[in-house]
């Protein structure tokens, strides 16, 4: 069962299983006290064309509040707790980059999902740069975007408490996962606390969960045909210096040598491109085996103070 925290109220539900009838409503499994709205607020430059994604974000569940003001969106966020902001690039007063910077500074666990078509690639390019944990291209489905706030919202309601790191402290885990997406978020959220606890990265930092989820997923689409039967090996090894995670699958493979450059901001726009530029974006190295089907992500600790518990 899910706990979705939300200020110092836990909301007991589930998640339903991905399926061609899943979307992103929340079923309780009891009568809660208090029934969990999530809260989105959306920056909307072009109201007609979103008319339907809000909509459907409303028959799925959810409280929308609208402004076609950057500006506005701060102050409002300054006032009410919201669970995710939309941003529609271009915004009207204030450069994307710019307001994804500031909120990031203001709210730094607010989840900010960019939405922005070719022409806009630089500015979706900056705000990704800023601290935007995610964009969506345009034009785009209501279902893909009720699709990736369905992950967002379970990752960020997941709370991770660092602790203090003992010196000479490592750790290896070591599991294998069907190739289901029902299990990605799961071990994404094990990894990235690994991470956290031993002060590889900060609370701030957390965006490194889609490097490892795209990798995930990409293993069991690519390696395995999303074939449950088959298993996806994960190895993390961490310690005071670095984490490391391998992940591999029982495919044939690809030619990574081949691939257009994995760190070129076209290939945000390429549906087969953009996972991998993700891995490079968020993590300092990525390696793959020379038959393809394994990833190795390594991420150095960086020279901050880490989180007390």
């Amino acid at each position: 069962m899910l706990i979705l925290r939300r200020k110092n109220h836990d909301f007991p539900a589930t998640i339903p299983e991905r399926g061609k009838d899943a979307g992103l409503k929340v079923e309780t499994s009891r009568p809660p006290v208090e029934a969990y709205v999530p809260r989105l607020l959306l920056v909307d430059g072009h109201a007609k064309r979103n008319d339907e994604l809000t909509q459907a974000l409303r028959e799925n569940g959810m409280e929308v509040q609208i402004t076609n003001s950057a500006q506005h969106a701060l102050s409002i966020l300054q006032q009410k707790f919201c669970d995710a902001l939309l941003l529609e690039i271009p915004a009207s007063d204030m450069p994307a980059s710019q307001m994804v910077a500031v909120t990031r500074n203001r709210f730094p666990f607010l989840p900010i999902v960019v939405l922005a078509d070719k022409s806009r690639m630089n500015d979706a390019i900056g705000a990704l740069n800023a601290g935007a944990l995610h964009l969506i291209p345009v034009p785009y489905q209501p279902r893909q975007v009720l699709s990736a706030l369905r992950k967002i919202l379970v990752f960020h309601h997941d709370t991770i408490k660092p602790g203090r790191l003992l010196p000479g402290l490592k750790q290896t885990v070591r599991f294998e996962l069907p190739s289901s997406l029902d299990y990605v978020t799961g071990a994404a959220n094990q990894l990235t606390e690994m991470f956290v606890r031993f002060g590889i990265i900060s609370l701030e930092e957390i965006n490194i969960k889609i490097a490892i989820v795209e990798a995930l997923t990409n293993a069991m689409e690519h390696g395995h045909r999303f074939d449950a039967t088959q298993r996806v090996k994960v190895e993390a090894k961490i310690d005071d210096r670095l984490a490391e995670i391998k992940i591999t699958d029982n495919g044939k493979g690809f030619n990574h040598r081949q691939l257009p450059d994995p760190t070129a901001p076209e290939n945000l726009y390429k549906p087969r491109g953009r996972g991998i530029y993700m891995m490079y974006r968020l993590m300092d190295e990525v390696h793959f085996n020379r038959k393809g089907n394994s990833v190795r992500l390594v991420k150095y600790r960086r020279p901050f103070e880490p989180h007390m518990a």
